[in-house]
């Protein structure tokens, strides 16, 4: 009976936890499935209210400065909408720039695609960082071309519990 109890409280934290986790996509998912892909900076943040979980929603306005993938010109502001206060929430810093990886939630607004998977702060020589750490924006680029004209294809996923 104890062994019981322990599996089910087991099986219930997994569950119930498993909002703040992703699942990391291949780059090629990533852009794949990404409405936008573009090189942008934070002009305003402003917290639009809370979820009934109690994490913060926010509407972030970010100024492209250069489109990767998609139907933007530079200079264009892009409403981002993400939530706040979970270990996979996305946070845009005050400065500096980073590629995002955008899916279109209505007119003139977005999300994230795969949360913090997909923002990729630029360092020094605009080297991605957080999960984009290691793929140079010119390899980025090659992979957007290679889907865009069918010369590379995106992998078919793992099978189930290959990924733990």
């Amino acid at each position: 009976m104890r062994w019981l109890m322990v599996t089910l409280v087991a099986l219930l934290t997994l569950h119930s936890g498993a909002f703040a986790m992703i699942q990391t996509l291949s780059t090629e998912e990533l852009v794949a499935g990404s409405d936008l892909i573009v090189i942008a900076s934070l002009k305003s943040s402003t917290e639009v209210g809370k979820t009934p979980e109690g994490f913060r929603t926010l509407d972030n306005v970010l100024v492209v400065a250069d489109v990767l993938k998609g139907e933007v010109k530079a200079g264009a502001e892009l409403t981002v909408a993400t939530l706040g206060g979970f270990e996979d929430s996305v946070e845009f810093p005050a400065k500096g720039k980073g590629v995002l990886f955008l899916k279109k939630i209505g007119e003139g607004r977005y999300e994230v695609h795969n949360l913090v998977q997909g923002w990729w702060p630029l360092g020094a020589q605009d080297s991605p960082g957080g999960m984009g750490t290691g793929i140079s924006l010119a390899r980025l680029k090659e992979i957007i071309k290679g889907l865009a004209d069918g010369t590379l294809q995106v992998p078919p996923p793992p099978p189930p519990g290959e990924d733990l």
